[in-house]
C-alpha cells in the first residue's frame, strides 16, 4: 500500500484546487517561510481525522477554510481528499484504490468520506487501525510531533508503541466490551428493580383476573348465542338477497340479450341498408353503361353513315378525274397535231397569254379559299357530331341518377315522418318522466331536511354520549389512579405501623420489653406505649427533635414503678439490653416556666415546634427545655462562639451540647428513626383519608355518569332507529328517483339518436333535392345543346355541300383557264421556238394526268379505309347491342332485389321498436327489485355493523358451532337462565352471586343415564320453567326465541356487575409473560457480563503478549540506531515503569550521546532531540514500517554532518515506503526523487510547481500539479 495522491481545495492557504502526485521513493516539498508548507501537512492530518483545532494551529474547526485575500473573497467550503494504492489485502475493503475525503463548511458542519460515500470518523479510524497511518501515529512526524514523544508524560508516548504493536484495535475492543459491561451492570440493576416491581403487580392483578374471567365467561356465551342469532338472520337477509339478486341477474340477463338483439338487429339493419345502397349504385352503374352503349352504337351508326357519303363523293371525284385525264389525253393529241401552226400563231396568242394568266391567278386564289372553307366546315361536322355523341351519354347517366335519386328522397321522406313521430312520443314520455322525478325530488328533499335535522340531533347526542362516556372514563381512570394510589399510602402505612408494633427503630431492650420480655400475659397489659408515640412533629423538625431528645424517644411509660423495676431487673437478668421506662404514676403534669425570645439566628425553642398528648406534656417539656433549634450545624456553631451556652438541635439532625459537645453523622446499618416513622404515619393517616373521602365523591359522581351515560344510550339508539328509517325512505325514493333519471337518460339518449337520424335524413334529402335540380337543369342543357348542335349540323352540312360544288366548280375553271394559259404558252413557245414550247406543253398535260391517276389512287385508298371502318363499327355494333341487352336485364333483376331490401328494411324497423319497448318493461321490473335489494342491503349492514362494533366478528367469515352453540343454550338452561334473579336497584351485584370460576369455565356435560352419553347433543333434554323435560322440536335447528330472551337476560346480567377490567386477564398474562421474559433477560445479561469479562481477559492477554514482544524489539533497533546516529559510545534505552502493568504503565526514554551524563532527555539540544526522535522512529520502522511518513522540517535542527546520517538511515527505509519531507536543507532536497515547490504569487494564496529528478539530477518533468488541478 502506498500513498499516491492529495487532494485540497480550500484549504488554509489553498484556495484554489490542487492536486499532488506521490511516487516511490522520497518526495520533497521546499518553499519559503509563510508559503503554506506545513498546511499540506496540516491538510493529511486533518484529512486522517484531526478534530482538534488547536493542534491545526486554528481556534475553531472552521478556521481552516480559506478565509479570503485583498483580491479574493472568502470560500464557504474547505475539502481534502487523500488517496491510497494497493490497498487490497492490507485494509479491510475489496478495493484496491481507497480515497479518503473530509470537507468543512463555514456553519461549523462537516462530513468524512470513504470512495466519495458518507461515513463516519470511526469508520476511518477502523479501516486505518494497525497499519501506523493517523493523525497521532508515527506516520507523521514534525517539531511540535518531536516535543510531545520526548517531552510528555512517559504515561502519553504510549501511543505510538501501542500502534506499532498493533494492539490500538485490540484497546478499543477492550474499551467497547468495558462499556458494554457498564451499560450491562445498569441494565442488571434496572432489570431487577423490573422483576420486583412485576411480582408486586402480579399479586395486584391476579384477583382482577378472576373477576374478568367470571364477567368474560358470561360474555362468551353471550358472544356466542348473539352471534349465532345474528348469523342465521344473516343467512335470511343473505337468502332473500340472493333470490332477489338472481331475479335482477335474470332481468339483467334478459335486457342485455334484448340490447344485444337490438344491436344485431341494428347491425343487421345497417347491413341491409349498406346492401341497399350498394344494389342503388350497381343500378345506376348499369343504367350509365345503358346509356354509354346506346351512345356508342348511335355514334357508330352516324359514323358509318358518314363513311357511305364519303365514298360516294369520291367515287364521283374519281370519275371527274377520269374525265380530265380522258380530256387530257385528247387535248395532248391536238396539242401535238397542232404544235406546228402553234409557232405561227405566236403573236395572236401573247396578248392572250397575258389575260389568261391574270384570270388564272384570281381563279387559283379563289379556289384555295374554297378548299380551306370546305375543310372547315368538314372538321367542325366532325366535332359537333362527336359534342353530339357525349351529351347523349352525359343525358342517359343523368336520366339514370335522376331515378335514383328520386327514389331515394321518397324513402327519406317516409323515414323522416317515422322518426318524427317516434320523437314526439319520446318528448311526450320525457315529460311525464321529468314531472315524476320533480315530485320525487321535492319528496327526497323533505326527507333529506329531516335526516339533516336528525343527524344533527343525533351528532348533538353522540357528543353527549361521548363526553358522559369519556368523563366517566377519565373518572374511571382518575379512580383506578386513587385507588392504587390509597393502595400504596395503607400498604405503607400499614407496615410502618407494622414496623413500630415490632419496636422497630428500638435498641434491643426495648423491644424485649414491647414484646413481653418472658411473661407477655403480665407485661402486655401494663406497658403503655413508648413516649414517642405520644409525640406529633412536622417532618421538617422531626430529625432536630430526634436528636434533642435521643435515646429517651424510646422510653416505655409502664402502669406504675413496681412494673418499672420488675422490667428493668427481667431485662438484666436475661441480658436482654436496656432499656428506658418510666411509670405513670411518676409523670408530672407541671410545666417548667416560659423562656424568653430565642437568641437571633436560631428558628426557635425545640419546645415550641412539638405536639405531644397531656399526660407526657410535662415531661417532655423538661426535656426539651432550653434547648434551641437551628437551621444547620455552622449556625449552631457560629451561635456557640457568640456565647450562646445553650443545647441546639439542628434540622439536618446534629445536636450541640451546653458543654460544646457535637453529636452527629449517619449509621449505615439503615436504622430507622421512630420519630420520623411516626410523623410519617400521622401524615400518610390523614393522606388515606382524605383520599377515603375522595375516593367516596368520585364514585357517586362515576354512578351519576354511569346513569347519564345509559340514559345517552338508550336516546342515541333511539334517534339512530329513527335516522335509519327516515334513511331507509330517503333511500328508496332515491332509488325510484334514479330509476326515473336513468329511463330519462335512455329516453334523452333515444331522442337525441332519432334526432340525430332526422338530421341526416334531412340533409341527406336536401343535398338529393339539390342533386336532382342540378341534374335536371344539367340534363335540360344537354337536350338544349344538342338542339344547337342539330341546328349547327344541318346548316354546316348545307355550307359543306355548297362549299364543296364551289370548289368543284372553281377547280374546273382553273383548269380550263389554265389549260387555255397553257396552250396559249405553248402556242407562243411554238411559235417562239417551235420544238420546246410544244414540248412544254405535252409535258404540262402529262403531269396533268399523273396528279390525276394520283389522286384517283388517293380516293380509292380513302374508300377502301371507309369501308374497313364501316365493317369494323358494325362488328361493335352488334357486340354493343348484345352487352346492351344483357345490362338491361341486369337492371330489372336488380330492381327486384332492391325492392326485396327495401320491404326487409321497414321491417327491421318494427321489430327494433317492439324490442325497445320490452327492455323498458325489464328495465322498470329490475329497478323495483333493486329498490328492495338496498333495503335489504341497510338491513344487513346495520347487522353487521352491530355485530362488529360488539365483538369485532364479521357475520360473512363467522363460522356457526352447531357444537358451542347447543352448549351454551344447555348451560343457560340448567343455570337457570329465563329465571334470572332480580337485580339490586343501584346497578351493584356482589360477588358471591356471581358464577364461580369453575362455573364459567365451561358446562360440564355429564348424563343422567348411560343411554344419554353417546347421545347427540342436540337430542339433550331442556329444563323448562315448570320442571319438566321436552325434547328439542327440531334437533337440528334452535330454539332461536329462547336464545333471543336468554340473550337479553345475560346482557342484563352482565351491565349489572358492574365495571370489570377486561384487560387484566391479557394484563395479567402479558404480566407474566413479561415477568418470564424479565427473568430470561436476567440471566441473558448475567451471561452476557460473564462473556464480557472473559473477552476482556483474552484482549489483556493478547496484547499484553503483543506489546511486550513489539517493545522489546523496538527496544533493541532504538538502542542500535541511536549508537548508529551518535556513535558507538552513545547509550539509549526504552523502560517500562512498572513491568507488572505492561498495559498502563508509561515508557521512559533514556537517552546519553557520547560524552554527556544526562539526568533528563530534556536536556538535549535541538539536534540531538531531532536525532532521537529520527532513531525512534526507524527503530519502530524496522519492526512495523508505516505505508508512508511525512517528515516536517524534522531536519531543521540538524547540521550537515548529522543531515548526511540522516540520510544515510532514510535510504535503507525508502523501499519499504514513501517519504514526504518537509525542508529548507538543500542537502536533502538533493535527496528528493519529486519536489514540490511552494509559493504565493498571489498574497495569501498557495501555489504548487512540481519538478521530477532523473538520476543524473536533471529535471525531467516541468508543472507536475499546477493550481486547480
Amino acid at each position: 500500500m502506498r500513498l499516491k495522491s492529495l487532494e485540497i481545495h480550500g484549504f488554509k492557504s489553498f484556495a484554489d484546487k490542487t492536486k499532488l502526485e506521490f511516487h516511490e521513493g522520497v518526495t520533497g516539498i521546499v518553499g519559503p517561510n509563510g508559503c503554506g508548507k506545513s498546511n499540506i501537512v496540516d491538510s493529511m492530518r486533518w484529512v486522517l481525522g484531526e478534530t482538534s483545532a488547536k493542534a491545526l494551529r486554528g481556534g475553531e474547526m472552521a478556521d481552516v477554510i480559506f478565509n479570503g485575500t485583498d483580491k479574493r473573497s472568502a470560500l464557504g467550503m474547505a475539502e481534502v481528499t487523500l488517496t491510497l494504492s494497493g490497498c487490497s489485502g492490507i485494509l479491510e475493503t475489496d478495493y484496491d484504490e481507497v480515497s479518503l475525503g473530509r470537507r468543512v463548511f463555514r456553519d461549523g458542519k462537516g462530513e468524512y468520506l470513504i470512495n466519495k460515500q458518507p461515513c463516519r470518523l470511526k469508520d476511518i479510524q477502523n479501516l486505518l487501525m494497525g497499519t501506523g497511518i493517523g493523525r497521532t501515529s508515527y506516520s507523521i512526524m514534525e517539531q511540535g510531533k518531536i516535543d510531545m514523544l520526548l517531552s510528555s508524560k512517559p504515561e502519553d508516548r504510549r501511543a505510538v508503541f501501542e500502534e506499532a504493536a498493533g494492539i490500538t484495535k485490540y484497546k478499543t475492543q477492550k474499551k467497547e466490551a468495558l462499556r458494554k459491561l457498564d451499560y450491562t451492570e445498569a441494565n442488571l440493576v434496572r432489570i431487577r428493580d423490573v422483576i420486583a416491581e412485576n411480582e408486586r403487580q402480579i399479586r395486584s392483578l391476579s384477583r382482577q383476573a378472576s373477576k374478568a374471567k367470571r364477567y368474560q365467561s358470561l360474555f362468551d356465551d353471550v358472544r356466542t348465542l348473539e352471534l349465532h342469532l345474528g348469523h342465521k338472520k344473516w343467512r335470511e337477509i343473505r337468502a332473500e338477497k340472493s333470490e332477489l339478486a338472481n331475479s335482477i341477474r335474470q332481468f339483467t340477463l334478459r335486457q342485455d340479450e334484448l340490447e344485444e338483439d337490438i344491436e344485431k338487429r341494428q347491425a343487421e339493419m345497417a347491413s341491409a341498408r349498406v346492401e341497399y345502397q350498394e344494389i342503388e349504385r350497381r343500378l345506376g352503374e348499369l343504367q350509365a353503361l345503358l346509356a354509354r352503349l346506346e351512345n356508342e352504337i348511335s355514334g357508330a351508326r352516324n359514323r358509318i353513315e358518314f363513311n357511305g357519303e364519303r365514298t360516294h363523293e369520291l367515287s364521283v371525284l374519281i370519275r371527274k378525274n377520269e374525265e380530265d385525264i380522258t380530256q387530257a389525253v385528247e387535248k395532248r393529241d391536238r396539242q401535238e397535231a397542232d404544235l406546228e401552226n402553234a409557232n405561227r400563231q405566236l403573236e395572236a396568242v401573247a396578248a392572250r397569254i397575258s389575260e389568261e394568266q391574270a384570270g388564272v391567278e384570281s381563279l387559283e386564289s379563289e379556289a384555295r379559299s374554297a378548299r380551306t372553307r370546305r375543310e372547315e366546315l368538314n372538321l367542325r361536322l366532325r366535332e359537333i357530331e362527336e359534342e353530339r355523341g357525349n351529351l347523349k351519354s352525359r343525358i342517359a347517366s343523368l336520366e339514370a341518377n335522376l331515378a335514383t335519386n328520386e327514389g331515394q328522397l321518397e324513402s327519406d321522406g317516409h323515414r323522416s315522418n317515422q322518426l318524427t313521430e317516434e320523437i314526439q312520443r319520446l318528448c311526450a314520455d320525457e315529460e311525464a318522466r321529468r314531472s315524476d322525478a320533480a315530485e320525487f325530488k321535492d319528496r327526497i328533499a323533505g326527507h333529506q331536511s329531516a335526516i339533516e335535522t336528525s343527524e344533527e340531533n343525533l351528532a348533538d347526542l353522540e357528543q353527549k354520549y361521548h363526553r358522559a362516556k369519556r368523563a366517566a372514563a377519565d373518572l374511571q381512570e382518575d379512580l383506578a389512579s386513587l385507588h392504587k394510589l390509597r393502595a400504596e399510602k395503607r400498604s405503607r402505612l400499614e407496615v410502618l405501623e407494622q414496623l413500630i408494633a415490632d419496636g422497630e427503630g428500638f435498641e434491643k431492650g426495648a423491644q424485649e420489653v414491647l414484646k413481653g420480655l418472658d411473661d407477655p400475659d403480665f407485661f402486655a397489659p401494663q406497658v403503655r406505649s413508648p413516649l414517642a408515640n405520644h409525640l406529633e412533629v412536622d417532618s421538617r423538625f422531626a430529625d432536630a427533635i430526634e436528636a434533642a431528645l435521643g435515646r429517651r424517644l424510646q422510653a416505655i411509660i409502664v402502669a406504675d414503678a413496681a412494673v418499672a423495676g420488675r422490667i428493668i431487673e427481667t431485662l438484666r437478668e436475661g441480658n436482654l439490653g436496656k432499656a428506658a421506662v418510666i411509670a405513670e404514676s411518676h409523670l408530672d403534669a407541671s410545666l417548667p416556666p416560659p423562656r424568653g425570645r430565642a437568641p437571633l439566628g436560631a428558628i426557635g425553642w425545640a419546645v415550641e415546634h412539638i405536639r405531644c398528648r397531656t399526660n407526657v406534656e410535662g415531661l417532655v417539656a423538661r426535656l426539651l427545655e432550653g434547648i434551641l433549634l437551628t437551621e444547620d450545624l455552622a449556625t449552631a456553631l457560629r451561635l456557640r462562639e457568640e456565647g450562646c451556652d445553650l443545647p441546639m438541635a439542628t434540622l439536618t439532625g446534629e445536636f450541640v451540647t451546653s458543654e460544646g459537645i457535637i453529636h452527629g453523622g449517619r449509621t449505615g446499618d439503615g436504622s430507622v428513626s421512630v420519630l420520623r416513622m411516626q410523623t410519617e404515619i400521622r401524615d400518610l393517616g390523614e393522606v388515606v383519608d382524605a383520599l377515603d373521602r375522595e375516593v367516596g365523591t368520585r364514585q357517586e359522581r362515576r354512578d351519576e355518569l354511569n346513569r347519564r351515560v345509559d340514559e345517552l344510550e338508550e336516546h342515541l339508539h333511539d334517534a339512530r332507529e329513527r335516522l335509519q328509517q327516515k334513511r331507509i325512505a330517503s333511500s328508496t325514493l332515491e332509488g325510484k328517483l334514479a330509476l326515473i333519471e336513468r329511463d330519462l337518460n335512455q329516453l334523452r339518449n333515444r331522442t337525441e339518436s332519432l334526432e340525430w337520424e332526422r338530421r341526416e335524413v334531412e340533409e341527406r334529402s336536401e343535398r338529393l333535392r339539390a342533386e336532382l335540380e342540378q341534374k335536371r337543369s344539367a340534363r335540360e342543357e344537354a337536350l338544349a345543346r344538342i338542339t344547337e348542335l342539330d341546328t349547327e349540323a344541318s346548316s354546316s352540312s348545307d355550307s359543306l355541300d355548297q362549299a364543296r360544288r364551289h370548289e368543284e366548280a372553281l377547280t374546273e375553271e382553273v383548269t380550263a383557264a389554265r389549260t387555255r394559259l397553257a396552250v396559249e404558252h405553248g402556242t407562243r413557245e411554238k411559235f417562239e421556238e417551235q420544238r420546246e414550247p410544244m414540248l412544254a406543253r405535252l409535258s404540262e398535260l402529262n403531269e396533268l394526268i399523273s396528279r390525276r391517276d394520283a389522286e384517283i389512287v388517293d380516293f380509292r385508298d380513302r374508300i377502301t379505309s371507309a369501308a374497313a371502318e364501316t365493317e369494323l363499327l358494325q362488328g361493335r355494333i352488334g357486340e354493343w347491342e348484345s352487352e346492351t341487352s344483357t345490362a338491361g336485364e341486369e337492371a330489372a333483376r336488380i330492381r327486384e332485389e332492391r325492392n326485396g331490401y327495401s320491404s326487409r328494411i321497414e321491417a327491421g324497423e318494427s321489430e327494433l321498436t317492439r324490442m325497445r319497448r320490452e327492455v323498458q318493461q325489464v328495465a322498470s321490473q329490475m329497478g323495483k327489485e333493486q329498490v328492495k335489494l338496498a333495503q335489504l342491503d341497510l338491513t344487513l349492514e346495520n347487522l353487521e355493523r352491530s355485530c362488529r362494533d360488539r365483538y369485532r366478528t364479521e357475520l360473512e367469515f363467522f363460522e356457526p358451532d352447531s357444537h358451542a352453540l347447543l352448549l351454551a343454550i344447555e348451560e343457560r338452561r340448567k343455570n337457570g337462565a329465563v329465571r334470572i334473579r332480580p337485580v339490586s336497584l343501584d346497578g351493584d351485584e356482589s360477588e358471591e352471586s356471581l358464577p364461580s370460576d369453575e362455573t364459567l369455565s365451561g358446562p360440564t356435560l355429564e348424563a343422567e343415564n348411560p343411554e344419554s352419553e353417546t347421545g347427540d347433543p342436540a337430542e339433550w333434554s331442556d329444563q323448562r320453567e315448570d320442571g319438566g323435560e321436552t325434547a328439542l322440536e327440531d334437533p337440528a335447528e334452535p330454539d332461536w326465541e329462547f336464545v333471543e330472551e336468554v340473550v337479553a337476560q345475560l346482557r342484563t346480567k352482565l351491565d349489572s356487575m358492574g365495571p370489570v377490567n377486561i384487560d387484566a386477564i391479557e394484563e395479567f398474562d402479558e404480566l407474566e409473560e413479561h415477568y418470564r421474559f424479565n427473568v430470561q433477560q436476567l440471566e441473558d445479561l448475567e451471561n452476557s457480563k460473564e462473556e464480557l469479562l472473559r473477552m476482556i481477559a483474552r484482549i489483556n492477554r493478547d496484547t499484553r503478549k503483543m506489546f511486550s514482544e513489539t517493545f522489546e524489539e523496538i527496544r533493541k533497533n532504538f538502542r542500535d540506531m541511536f549508537r548508529e546516529l551518535f556513535g558507538e559510545k552513545a547509550k539509549a534505552d526504552l523502560v517500562l515503569l512498572d513491568d507488572n502493568d505492561p498495559l498502563e504503565c508509561g515508557i521512559d526514554i533514556i537517552a546519553k550521546p557520547p560524552g554527556k551524563k544526562l539526568q533528563s532527555i530534556s536536556l538535549l539540544s535541538g539536534g540531538e532531540r531531532s536525532m532521537t526522535a529520527v532513531a525512534l522512529l526507524f527503530g519502530i520502522y524496522m519492526v512495523k514500517p508505516s505505508p508512508f511518513c511525512v517528515l516536517d522540517e524534522l531536519d531543521a535542527p540538524l547540521d550537515e554532518s548529522n543531515i548526511a546520517r540522516f540520510l544515510r538511515v532514510l535510504d535503507r527505509f525508502i523501499g519499504s515506503s514513501q517519504f514526504v519531507i518537509v525542508t529548507h536543507s538543500k542537502r536533502t532536497m538533493s535527496r528528493a526523487d519529486v519536489i514540490y515547490g511552494v509559493s504565493m504569487e498571489e498574497f495569501g494564496v498557495s501555489k504548487t510547481v512540481g519538478v521530477t529528478f532523473s538520476k543524473a539530477g536533471e529535471s525531467k518533468g516541468g508543472k507536475q500539479a499546477m493550481v486547480g488541478g
